[in-house]
């Protein structure tokens, strides 16, 4: 529940021209339960009671609660709008909050906030917001109403990532945390590897260049940033273009290549150098991976298609619904309200959750909603007394406590 302190804001932006006054009183009431005992009178005397003869109130205790068919919505539904009978939760319903048409604002400008229904009521609270591709949160640390969350939490030093939770002098908030992992640094508003990037080499921006009249390199090797220093010798990476130097010699350069073309893969250094495939598995790249790997390594998996076709991939066929039985056979539920599934390599489609085919015509999928169908209640053919108007709510036929009437036992 957010602090009351914002409620002003919210009714202020809720109503104007209007002032609301509330107004709670209470009274005292005594209520003596049992017999006192006088704790100074010394010990009491035991005393004893027919088992057969019980009392009035165990025996009332005893007596089944006597439920009756209810007629109205029970709290805290409600009918809003054209939807089902009872099918609104007026205590979670951010656009039927309390009532039918009373929605809770999502925006309150500059104060960062927005508001969700709780129990009936729109309840602000501090927002986020998007920006430059990442979400940025908001809190308010200064305790002061009126500027609402003025703190972004995501970016502020002072308060990163919670109120008052400063870092280090020096030391950033990126997202929410204070600092970076070694050897990294915030550029342009990614976090980058300083000790070996080509063109943030120590600091960002820092783009590295063949140092004059240097030796040329053995096979597959480039000057570049190593250490965080330009000019070093390294092995080829760029751009999926990526070789490393297995054998540890210099003198032949990165002989071993791990990029993006599985022609050039070595099976005994599989997208690492020592990473060896075995059996019938093959090194090379899979869908959307920029290095090889040895397919297909879990014995459940199935590989399917090429690296020529640049489908290559390993598909559980018991259970993956894209490739059911066999590669590429993908499920599909075409009847509404129908979901698809793989079961022991065999296609099946079933009903989504709250939802029936109870016409029994698979044609037109799972047509009933169970959770508010009067006449298919929780489950098909489980009928609500329609004729007393007794509606059908979260799946069960609504009943209200009584004292006559038909009734059943809870």
């Amino acid at each position: 529940m957010f602090p009351s302190r914002y409620r002003s804001i919210f009714v202020v932006t809720m109503l104007t021209g209007s002032a609301v006054a509330l107004a709670s009183g209470c009274a005292e009431t005594s209520i003596e339960v049992g017999t006192l005992v006088d704790q100074d009178a010394g010990p009491q005397p035991p005393s004893f009671t027919d088992p057969d003869s019980g009392s009035d109130a165990d025996a009332r205790a005893q007596e089944p609660v006597l439920l009756c068919i209810a007629t109205a919505c029970p709290a805290p539904f409600d009918t809003c709008g054209t939807g089902y009978r009872c099918s609104t939760n007026l205590s979670n319903d951010s656009n039927n909050c309390g009532e039918c048409g009373k929605v809770c604002p999502d925006s309150f400008g500059y104060l960062n906030m927005t508001s969700t229904c709780v129990d009936g009521t729109c309840e602000p609270t501090c927002g986020k917001k998007l920006a430059g591709g990442k979400f940025w949160n908001y809190a308010d640390c200064n305790g002061v109403a009126e500027d609402g969350c003025e703190i972004n939490i995501s970016t502020d030093p002072n308060n990163c990532g919670a109120c008052g939770n400063k870092c280090a002098d020096g030391v950033e908030c990126i997202e929410g945390k204070c600092g970076l992992p070694p050897g990294h640094a915030l550029c342009w508003g990614e976090v980058i590897d300083v000790r070996n990037d080509d063109y943030n080499c120590g600091a960002c921006d820092n783009w590295c260049e063949p140092p004059p009249g240097a030796d040329e390199l053995p096979d597959h090797m480039v000057y570049g940033c190593t250490n965080g220093e330009c000019g070093q010798p390294k092995c080829k990476d760029d751009f999926g273009d990526t070789w490393m130097d297995c054998d540890g010699n210099p003198n032949n350069g990165c002989e071993v290549y791990v990029g993006w073309d599985s022609s050039l893969a070595d099976p005994n250094n599989c997208g690492a150098c020592g990473k060896k495939c075995t059996g019938d598995q093959i090194c090379a790249v899979r869908q959307l991976a920029d290095r090889p790997s040895c397919t297909c390594e879990n014995p459940q998996e199935t590989r399917c298609g090429s690296t020529d076709t640049y489908d290559l991939g390993c598909f559980d066929l018991l259970n993956d619904p894209n490739n059911c039985g066999t590669c590429f056979n993908k499920c599909t539920a075409y009847a509404r309200n129908t979901a698809a599934s793989c079961r022991k390599g065999v296609c099946e489609s079933g009903c989504l959750p709250g939802w029936g085919d109870c016409d029994g015509d698979p044609r037109n999928g799972c047509e009933t909603n169970l959770m508010v169908s009067d006449g298919h209640c929780g489950a098909c053919g489980n009928r609500c007394d329609t004729q007393a108007g007794q509606p059908c709510v979260e799946g069960q036929c609504a009943m209200t406590e009584c004292d006559a009437g038909s009734v059943v036992p809870q």
